[in-house]
């Protein structure tokens, strides 16, 4: 993704710690992932979608994140006017409510799901054109009002996401007017409930060598951002979005950065090719166990939990992505021997 959109949310295990007798340091137990984007057609421009959604096949994801223990759920909405819930404030809604199907599926496999804004003109950047924050703003002001009232009763519902990405204050337009004026109306529409974003790594394979962003200026750049962001609870940077060789060092620099401004650093599992001498992703191939698992262990000293973009298409054992099934082969074993 050019950074992909993540959307995306979604997370690993309590931070545990296990201290040898003799050691100076604790030992950081590897996170596991326990929270998945779920999408119930495409969720951007450059996704195909094998196949319509149906109950059945929604119920096996389902069974097969419970296997793996996934705990939260983020439901992913469309982009421009398309969504999959009945909709009145997007022109092409879904007929069916997917999202109450999903809320019902995932209160029975005691799971907690995450409610996702709209890139509603986001996307237009990526196909030529431009993006109007003011007008994503006040769209998903309306969608998220809508959310609320239809399902923000249920027991199982976590809180939002914001799922427009950033890197820094510079790159994706005027990306502040969201995360400046998004969340405290989400904390003043639903006091309690928290507030999730999963920004990027302004990097060498992001940005190229010219704009790239050491680990320390990222820091630098995003001490200044929180001093203007109120309201957001969780970060989740997703990991590779460094370089596979620099991972520890951005999420080693930007740990303090947010603990100073008291809030959550999360991290999201990338479960696909990012080419590493340039910006550039092979988004359907899934990589390999032992890169994921290098990845979660370089990761896991500087976080709370993890999340993956995304479950479906490389983690899922019914995919029919390239390594998918070795991926979740592997990935089971590992859990069972945890």
């Amino acid at each position: 993704m050019r950074t992909i959109l993540l959307p995306i949310f979604f997370i690993a295990a309590s931070h545990s710690l296990l201290f040898a007798e003799d050691a100076v340091k604790p030992i950081v137990q590897t996170h596991r992932i326990e929270i998945a984007p779920l999408f119930f057609g495409p969720p951007t421009h450059e996704y195909p979608f094998d196949g319509e959604m149906t109950e059945e096949r929604l119920g096996a994801i389902f069974d097969n994140m419970k296997r793996d223990r996934i705990n939260m759920v983020l439901l992913l909405g469309g982009w421009g006017e398309k969504t999959y819930f009945p909709s009145k404030v997007l022109k092409e809604p879904s007929r069916i409510d997917w999202y109450e199907i999903a809320f019902k599926m995932a209160q029975q496999r005691n799971m907690q799901v995450v409610l996702s804004g709209v890139y509603y003109t986001y996307n237009e950047q990526f196909l030529g054109g431009t993006w109007d924050p003011k007008k994503d703003l006040e769209i998903n002001k309306k969608v998220y009002r809508e959310l609320n009232q239809r399902y923000g009763h249920h027991p199982n519902f976590w809180g939002w996401y914001i799922p427009h990405e950033t890197g820094d204050r510079t790159h994706r337009g005027d990306i502040m007017v969201i995360l400046k004026n998004l969340p405290p109306f989400l904390k003043e529409l639903t006091p309690g409930k928290k507030v999730a974003h999963a920004p990027w790594f302004p990097s060498r394979i992001t940005l190229g060598e010219k704009d790239a962003l050491t680990p320390a200026e990222t820091a630098a750049e995003w001490d200044a951002m929180l001093n203007e962001i109120e309201g957001i609870d969780v970060f989740l940077f997703q990991d590779s979005t460094a370089p596979l060789d620099e991972i520890g060092d951005y999420f080693a620099a930007i740990k303090p950065v947010f603990d100073k401004h008291d809030v959550e650093l999360w991290a999201v599992m990338e479960l696909f090719h990012r080419f590493q001498d340039r910006p550039g992703i092979e988004l359907f191939e899934s990589i390999s166990f032992d890169m994921l698992k290098h990845r979660m262990e370089t990761v896991s000293p500087y976080t709370k939990r993890f999340a993956c973009w995304e479950y479906q298409t490389h983690l899922n054992p019914d995919s029919k992505a390239p390594g998918a099934k070795a991926l979740s082969k592997a990935y089971r074993q590992w859990l069972e021997r945890r």
